[in-house]
């Protein structure tokens, strides 16, 4: 050890931290926990009105094929 790194302050440390590459990475690695905390509950609520679709269309399918079945063609 004949040379003895100087301990840098606070300042000194952000200063030598704080460039364009680390800004930029930050930024995006930001931007990505956002998107994924902001798309998730859209995400639920799309699941939900899709559920509820597929439930409604399929109620109406269902009536349709019975009063189909009975009235037009018949059958008991």
């Amino acid at each position: 050890m004949a040379v003895e790194e100087k301990k840098l302050s606070i300042k000194e440390r952000w200063k030598k931290a704080i460039n364009t590459d680390n800004i930029i990475d930050f930024s995006v690695d930001v931007g990505l926990i956002a998107f994924d905390v902001l798309s998730s509950p859209i995400l639920i609520v799309v699941r939900i009105f899709r559920w509820a679709m597929n439930k409604w269309v399929n109620g109406y399918i269902k009536r349709f094929l019975k009063w189909f079945v009975h009235k037009v063609l018949r059958i008991k």
